[in-house]
């Protein structure tokens, strides 16, 4: 198996859309945002529906729910590995912080 999809993220125990660990926070929030504008869409377009003149059915329905619920699931999932990003960064510029001068990059002996 390829190394960067052992690395992946899969946060949910169905099929899931696999997370490139090298994606940065903007990219992740910006395709979680894209699916929930989806869903929104699915959703306005399922709430303006009429049953009897567009021949909706249960199948249909179901089938809507199933799209959601995916989509649903990518969202969180970016949104999840977007949170750990930040938490990671967040605890790497504490410990920059705190490491003594000498230590951090660009200051030791010249």
């Amino acid at each position: 198996m390829d190394k960067r999809l052992e690395q992946a993220n899969c946060l949910t125990e169905t099929d899931c859309l696999l997370i490139d660990p090298r994606s940065d926070r903007e990219t992740l929030l910006d395709n979680a945002e894209m699916r929930l504008d989806a869903i929104k869409d699915l959703m306005f377009t399922l709430s303006t529906m009429n049953g009897r003149d567009r021949d909706l059915t249960s199948v249909d329905l179901s089938n809507l729910a199933t799209v959601a619920r995916y989509l649903m699931g990518d969202a969180s999932d970016l949104l999840v590995a977007a949170r750990r990003i930040d938490a990671q960064q967040r605890v790497a510029a504490r410990a920059y912080a705190q490491a003594p001068v000498a230590r951090r990059a660009g200051g030791g002996h010249v």
